[in-house]
Parts: C-alpha cells; structure tokens; sequence
C-alpha cells in the first residue's frame, strides 16, 4: 500500500464531534499519523504482523492504521463515544477482525501484569492541561511494550530524554522527524482558524 492510500483511507475517519479539554483530546493529522505507521512498518517493521497496542487512540486513526497494515490492534480510550466512532469505522474499512477495543484510563489498564505487546503507538496529551500527562502515557507504553511510537511537542524532547535516563531499564530514543502540524479549532477558546505548533516523532525501544 502506498502511503498516500493509507493517508487518504485515515481521512476517512473522522475528528472527534466533542472533545473533551480535561483528556486533551485533539485529533492525530491523517498525514502525521500515516507517516508514524509508514515508517514504523517500512523502516522498522514493527506493524505488518504484530501486535499493536494504541494508547488513548481517540477515534482510531493510529489503531486502525496499523490494522491496515496488517496488524492486530488493541485501541485504549477512556472516552466511549471516541471508541465508538472507531469501531464503526474499523467496520466500514474492513478491518474490524484486526481490531479489539478497550475503555478504560491509560494509567489503569485492566490487563494482566505481563501482557505485552510488539508495538505501542500513541499521540498522548500534551500535558498542558493534564500536567504530566505526557510522562504517563510514556510509563504506560514502557511496561507493555519493548518498541514505542510517540508523538510529543518538539519542545519537550530533552525532558523527556532526561526522563529516560533515570529510568531503571534502558532504553534508546531516536527522534524520526520533526514537523509543524496545524489543526483546526477543536474548543470554544480557539479564536484562530488553525492553530499550528511544531511536534517531534519518537521512537524508543528497550536495550537490555
């Protein structure tokens, strides 16, 4: 599949109707999010054949990308009417044998202590509104899988390199790409018709 078809098939699922500010829900570009899974499997392949944990997947554009890939995918959201939205369209994309999906909080999953999966993919909050909610999802992604896909403002790469670093296992993190995204107003307190910021592309995989 070319990455301009996977690109055009995630436009097809939609924003989220209602964000909710507390969980800082905005929606993945389908250009960022077919270029996560595009290099993920080309370059890496860490999605055609493995199982693929997508954390605070909103409506599904990561989670059902990497079904299209060729994955089997688990979508976390604690917003059903997010999941809702990406189950339909796991069905409409026929993918929806591929998909499996969970409500429940990131940082209280209701999982075996020693479920793991091949890959963990996310765009997580920010941590602007959610302090240090970006750190959490992290933590999360680090106990359920050994190779992580993470999007993060470009801004905070070397906290999070820091963090990293006192962290008991370890790990290396390489950043893939660096881009301005730009995304149209999602609450009543954007006053721009678009607001653009510059994000950064993480992998991380354990070492040892």
């Amino acid at each position: 599949m070319k990455k301009k078809t996977l690109e055009r098939l995630l436009n097809l699922i939609p924003r989220h109707p209602s964000p909710k500010i507390q969980f800082e829900q905005y929606s993945t570009p389908a250009t960022l999010a077919a270029t996560l899974l595009w290099i993920a499997e080309e370059h890496y392949h860490d999605i055609f054949s493995k199982r693929v944990v997508d954390l605070g997947s909103g409506t599904g554009r990561l989670g059902l990308g990497a079904a299209i890939l060729g994955g089997q995918a688990l979508l976390v959201d604690v917003d059903y009417g997010a999941l809702y939205i990406a189950r339909e369209h796991a069905v409409h994309l026929k993918v929806y044998d591929k998909v499996d999906l969970v409500v429940a909080d990131v940082m209280l999953l209701p999982f075996r202590e020693n479920i793991m999966f091949d890959t963990a993919i996310q765009n997580p909050p920010f941590g602007i509104h959610r302090r240090g909610s970006d750190i959490m999802f992290l933590k999360t992604a680090l106990t359920l899988s050994k190779t992580i896909y993470s999007i993060h403002k470009a801004n905070t790469i070397e906290y999070i390199k820091r963090f990293l670093r006192r962290y008991p296992s370890l790990f290396s993190i390489e950043v893939l790409l660096s881009e301005k995204i730009c995304i149209p107003p999602e609450y009543s307190f954007h006053k721009k018709r678009k607001h653009c910021f510059k994000v950064s592309l993480i992998r991380i995989v354990h070492t040892n």
